[in-house]
């Protein structure tokens, strides 16, 4: 079992992996991935295939992939959920 708040820091180190321009205190777990200045959709696909390799889920066959990106935290209760359902 993964503890979401691990889940979390990780996210958040690869968003400012993935946009250098960002300083980690100018973003939460709460900031909408789809309006935060540098962050676009190949942004989140990277993000969401760094996700899948670390946390082994497979994020391409939820339905709203894309909209459970729309932040951090709901990212992380994405996977959270998907760590904890049986394959």
């Amino acid at each position: 079992m993964v503890e979401r708040s691990a889940v979390v820091r990780r996210l958040m180190a690869w968003v400012v992996e993935l946009v250098p321009s960002c300083a980690e205190s100018g973003i939460d777990e709460e900031t909408s991935l789809t309006q935060f200045a540098g962050f676009d959709s190949i942004a989140i696909v990277q993000l969401l295939a760094r996700a899948e390799d670390e946390f082994g889920v497979d994020l391409a066959d939820e339905d709203q992939t894309i909209q459970s990106a729309a932040s951090v935290s709901s990212l992380a209760e994405s996977i959270v959920r998907l760590v904890g359902c049986p394959r």
